[in-house]
């Protein structure tokens, strides 16, 4: 779902770690400099590279904890 291309990095935030933003991307993770990103950034945020930092899509964070809110919902549903 998320990539790399070339000068583009996409990706969800899997967790901070001190001074590092680990990065989940298609093909594992990469860790980078928290002055990368906005001083908000938390798990979970989608991440785009762009001009030399991190920005959040707020639209596509959105989106997938809606989704994966919806899935929860739907299991816990199946259960009853």
């Amino acid at each position: 779902m998320y990539y790399t291309g070339g000068s583009s990095l996409k990706g969800i935030v899997d967790r901070l770690e001190g001074d590092k933003v680990v990065v989940e991307i298609q093909d594992g993770t990469l860790s980078f400099d928290i002055e990368l990103f906005p001083s908000n950034v938390k798990e979970g945020d989608v991440v785009e590279y762009l001009d030399n930092r991190f920005i959040i899509n707020e639209l596509e964070t959105k989106e997938r904890k809606t989704y994966i809110n919806n899935m929860f919902e739907s299991l816990i549903d199946d259960k009853k």
